[in-house]
């Protein structure tokens, strides 16, 4: 009923509310045992679970268009805007017509939201050399685009806006390092994003020496379409004591 935005009577809205309450602490949970045993497609799940929570949209079925406040899907539709960023890259005149019969005041809500959005550049490098059954460390940057005339003090932003989730949220990420061919999770930490980011991502190397893909995957806890995934390509070199062999 949330994800679809149905309108319930009084009793119903009010276990619907304190459902909410408690299902952002539980997918956090969810991260946290599926990245106890490595699985990375359940922690994936959970994670956009938690943005569809607080959202309330189905995913998959025009998210990224129906999470902005007042938008007229079926305008978005015609004029090919699939996302929050495709309104932020908008010349003036086909915005002013996406918009078009909206109130100034929900033109303004439309601002805020987009405004709020995150933008965020990510930047990665892998530290070092790595030897097979040491450990890997992957050295993350991250920087959100911000409104010059923001006058926040640069750490987090502002609460989520949300105006269909019945409590306050501020904004989240996880950092994920998964092997895709195998669905294993390696690592996973739980991130906040002001105006910039660093951090390290360390997990155990394999332990047989060779190039592997990784993935790092950038999940926001609240706002669906701007997540990344980033190629983590990793050459693993045989351990010293395997070298004095050869």
């Amino acid at each position: 009923a949330h994800f679809s935005r149905l309108v319930l009577p009084a009793d119903l809205a009010a276990d619907q509310a304190w459902v909410l309450a408690r299902a952002l602490p539980l997918l956090q949970a969810m991260v946290d045992v599926a990245a106890s045993v490595g699985w990375l497609a359940p922690a994936l799940a959970a994670m956009e679970l938690s943005q569809m929570a607080v959202q309330a949209v189905w995913e998959g079925r025009d998210p990224l268009v129906k999470q902005v406040p007042h938008l007229a899907l079926q305008t978005a539709r015609d004029m090919r805007v699939d996302s929050v960023f495709d309104i932020m890259d908008m010349e003036d005149a086909d915005r002013a017509r996406l918009l078009a019969g909206l109130s100034p005041p929900q033109v303004a809500e439309v601002a805020a939201y987009v405004n709020r959005y995150p933008s965020i550049e990510a930047e990665h490098v892998v530290e070092g050399g790595v030897t097979a059954g040491a450990e890997v460390a992957v050295a993350l940057s991250m920087s959100r685009e911000v409104d010059d005339d923001d006058d926040d003090d640069g750490e987090a932003p502002g609460p989520v806006i949300a105006p269909f989730f019945p409590y306050s949220k501020s904004e989240g990420w996880w950092a994920v390092v998964g092997d895709p061919q195998t669905q294993t999770l390696l690592v996973v930490k739980r991130i906040a994003v002001g105006r910039s980011l660093a951090t390290r991502l360390v997990f155990a190397a394999p332990e047989t020496p060779g190039p592997r893909k990784f993935k790092l995957y950038l999940m926001c806890d609240a706002y669906l379409g701007c997540d990344q995934e980033l190629d983590v390509d990793v050459d693993v070199q045989p351990a010293a004591d395997e070298s004095d062999g050869e």
